[in-house]
């Protein structure tokens, strides 16, 4: 169901729970060139004690992806008191702005790794949970076939829900699959509360039914998901293409920042 901004919220619905059930993963923690190591297995780590400097993500974005970094964009800082949970979701953002005359991107919507620096965790709630995409779609290719088939063939208007969008982001559609892969053979998972069919499409109505239920789908995967609680100095690296990612509610302040890069692994 989407609200008054055009967010699509998706409903918990205990006839999935046994479908995405064991989906969330808590990350491993490691450091120096075990987290490295670490990374390229799972895809996700933790790296704990890494200070409260926000350019450490920078650092670390070098140490852990090495040569295969093409582009980092800026660190942004994530501050909030006392806020709402925050859905299954990945990250990616189609933002252009005007600097004399050029257009410079300061976000890319196929942002391929996500770094998470907690500098001051909430008071009470605001654990993590990540959900392994890879296995989701294998589970949707034999529990729901015909979603399956539409998050794999069928194109999206990923941001085409976004009612009045900010200033930078262009209002030309941007069109893709949920799951695609790169020239190279990678594949990314990708969930967008923004998404809609795209213009003219003329099964509007059932490819908005779809993406209904695969919302659905990832609400209820984040209700059945191990949380885990991210302390001050806990720096998360995540792929950003296999994982999708969200957070409880919390009470208090709670501070992080976030770096997102691409590699050369990406579109």
């Amino acid at each position: 169901m989407a609200g008054n901004d055009g967010r699509r919220s998706g409903t918990v619905r205990p006839e999935l729970k046994v479908l995405v059930g064991d989906l969330g993963i808590v990350p491993a923690r490691a450091q120096g060139g075990v987290a490295r190591a670490v990374l390229e297995r799972d895809g996700a780590v933790i790296v704990p004690n890494s200070g409260d400097d926000p350019e450490e993500l920078v650092v670390a974005a070098a140490r852990l992806l090495g040569g295969r970094l093409r582009e980092l964009f800026g660190i942004r800082a994530q501050h909030g008191v006392d806020a709402a949970r925050l859905g299954i979701h990945s990250d990616g953002a189609n933002v252009v702005v005007d600097v004399h005359g050029q257009h410079v991107r300061l976000r890319h919507p196929d942002e391929d790794y996500l770094l998470m620096l907690c500098t001051a965790p909430a008071r009470e709630g605001g654990d993590s949970v990540l959900l392994d995409g890879y296995a989701l779609v294998e589970a949707l290719r034999t529990a729901r076939p015909e979603l399956h088939a539409f998050l794999t063939g069928c194109d999206v208007d990923y941001f085409g829900a976004w009612v009045n969008p900010a200033r930078g982001v262009p209002a030309t559609p941007l069109v893709r699959r949920m799951v695609e892969h790169t020239r190279g053979g990678r594949r990314a998972v990708r969930a967008s509360d923004y998404a809609a069919p795209v213009p003219r499409e003329p099964r509007w109505d059932e490819h908005l039914a779809f993406l209904e239920e695969y919302a659905d789908v990832l609400a209820t995967a984040q209700d059945c998901a191990a949380a885990f609680r991210m302390d001050a100095g806990d720096l998360l690296v995540l792929d950003n293409y296999r994982y999708l990612h969200g957070r409880d509610a919390y009470q208090g302040e709670r501070k992080l920042h976030v770096l997102t890069v691409r590699t050369t692994d990406a579109f």
